[in-house]
């Protein structure tokens, strides 16, 4: 084997098995239980619960640049439940 030179395994990019299943097998459930519309009902019934998930899917990277008023910070803040402007 070479070093530095990868001689086996999946390809780069080609996702695992298990990974690509239980995405699939989320999709249909999401599906099964109402889509978007459920998530709607339920997101407006459970606000706090439903901003934590949302703000877990923005990208980590993201600054605000040190303006306590930015609106990525204003609802992160507000979804941890801390008010940014204090």
């Amino acid at each position: 084997m070479a070093i530095g030179k990868k001689t086996g395994g999946r390809t780069k990019g080609t996702p695992n098995k298990t990974t690509a299943s239980v995405k699939q097998a989320l999709s249909e459930a999401f599906e099964g239980m109402g889509g978007v519309d459920a998530l709607l009902a339920w997101g407006s019934d459970n606000q706090t619960e439903f901003y934590k998930l949302w703000a877990k899917l923005l990208p980590v990277d993201v600054t605000t640049g040190g303006n306590p008023l930015s609106p990525t910070r204003i609802v992160i803040e507000s979804a941890n439940g801390s008010d940014s402007q204090d």
